[in-house]
């Protein structure tokens, strides 16, 4: 057991050094305000503070972990070896910055607390993130920097702290409409009939009637497609033990709205096609864009009722998750999944890891039970690359993900596998199913 020496416990301590060593290095870990504890303790220890007790593994303290609310912090950057870091510590710390309070600030999303500037759709702005701008938002920051202190403390310790974890790799499918034009509204296919009209593209024209009048299959119509895929991945019908390759889709259940304006939650054939995938992949909600705590309610029974099981996997339209509004709803509601953790615009890791992590409410200083997956690469962000563009950002975030064995989450539009466009997400989808 590792041992944790310091003057005070706090709630933020508890929450950070509980998903570094338990969740990410597996170890088991416990506080200590006693001196003489800490003194007697055979096995691994170090202390946790603005200084050292004596001559032991110390970890210099920023000071984050004990306030309460939010401040500004300064988050100028520094090295440690080769990876980026922040909150700079005294020649004293066997680490040159506090691990645990950078740690905190990247997991709990602690910028987007602070004042902002949002995009077009009312998120945060990818570009004025801390990542962003300091150029790691391509790495699982944090996973790596427990991957350097767990290689510091075997080197130290001279103890086996192995870690065996197979990274995992799920491919989300965020269904905003099941069909492009068949069981849509009058409004809706008339105003995608008068937008290819004025473009005079005659034959997105001609393949709208034709769906319309029953002649030709739907567009979206791919789901079998999808899950074949899956399959040929799994070489069999049913996902075999142990695999670590997954897909899961994300329906929208919610009213209509100028935002949501895809296929009614009424259409049976719509709710024969949700029933028909929850037969061989997981199936969560994607809830609506303007969804406050009465629709995340409503929908959420309609899931329920609909797949006949509880709802556990959730993500909001757009990936929009104003800080820390959406989550409290969601654990006031007692969901315990969200897939919303990404950028839509930019590849990378916006809380900076890979790993599922806890949402913990800085207003109420409190760890929830909502479990955060957070996903790596959204389609929309690289689509407009060339295939050679986009199969090099998906290697370089897998080849990240590997390299700490943690979960490679990718998001797709379902509108994006449309056969009749000319996109390479099929090669790419191939792509992420190999091992």
């Amino acid at each position: 057991m590792i041992l944790v020496y310091c003057s005070t416990i706090t709630a933020r301590k508890e929450y950070i050094f509980k998903h570094i060593f338990k969740r990410l290095m597996k170890q088991e870990f416990s506080f200590t305000t006693d001196l003489s504890a800490f003194v007697g303790h055979s096995g691994i220890k170090f202390s946790y503070g603005e200084k050292p007790v004596g001559d032991e593994y110390f970890v210099y303290a920023h000071g984050l972990l004990d306030e309460h609310g939010i401040d500004d912090h300064d988050t100028d950057m520094i090295s440690w070896g080769e990876l980026p870091a922040f909150f700079p510590a005294p020649e004293s710390s066997h680490l040159p910055f506090d691990l645990f309070s950078a740690s905190f600030y990247l997991l709990t999303r602690y910028e987007e607390y602070l004042p902002q500037v949002n995009d077009q759709l009312g998120r945060y702005d990818a570009n004025e993130s801390l990542a962003a701008k300091a150029g790691f938002l391509e790495l699982p920051l944090v996973d790596l920097w427990v991957k350097a202190f767990r290689l510091d403390l075997i080197a130290y310790f001279e103890v086996d702290l192995t870690v065996n974890q197979r990274p995992h790799t799920t491919v989300c499918v965020e269904v905003s409409s099941f069909f492009k034009f068949r069981n849509r509204g009058v409004i809706e296919n008339l105003s995608m009939f008068w937008h290819n009209l004025k473009k005079f593209r005659l034959s997105k024209l001609l393949t709208q009637i034709a769906v319309l009048m029953r002649v030709r299959q739907d567009p979206y119509m791919n789901y079998d497609d999808l899950i074949q895929m899956l399959k040929h991945s799994w070489k069999g019908s049913r996902k075999p033990v142990g695999s670590t390759l997954d897909m899961l889709f994300f329906f929208h259940l919610g009213n209509y709205n100028r935002v949501d304006n895809g296929t009614s939650h009424r259409i049976r054939s719509y709710r024969e096609g949700i029933k028909h995938i929850a037969d061989y992949v997981d199936i969560g909600l994607r809830y609506s864009f303007f969804a406050g705590q009465k629709q995340i309610e409503r929908e959420g029974k309609r899931f329920e009722n609909l797949a006949n099981r509880p709802l556990k996997k959730t993500m909001s339209a757009f990936s929009k998750i104003a800080m820390p509004g959406h989550y409290k709803r969601l654990v006031e509601t007692e969901k315990i999944e969200d897939y919303s953790m990404g950028y839509e615009t930019i590849p990378g890791f916006r809380a900076s890891t890979c790993n599922p992590f806890y949402f913990y409410d800085l207003d109420y200083e409190v760890q929830t039970p909502l479990l955060v997956f957070p996903y790596a690469l959204h389609y929309k962000s690289i689509e407009g690359h060339m295939l050679n563009g986009q199969s090099h950002m998906l290697q370089r975030l897998k080849s990240q993900v590997r390299n700490v064995s943690g979960q490679f989450i990718v998001m797709f539009e379902y509108g994006q596998f449309d056969k009749r466009l000319k996109s390479h997400i099929y090669t790419i989808l191939q792509d992420i199913y190999e091992e």
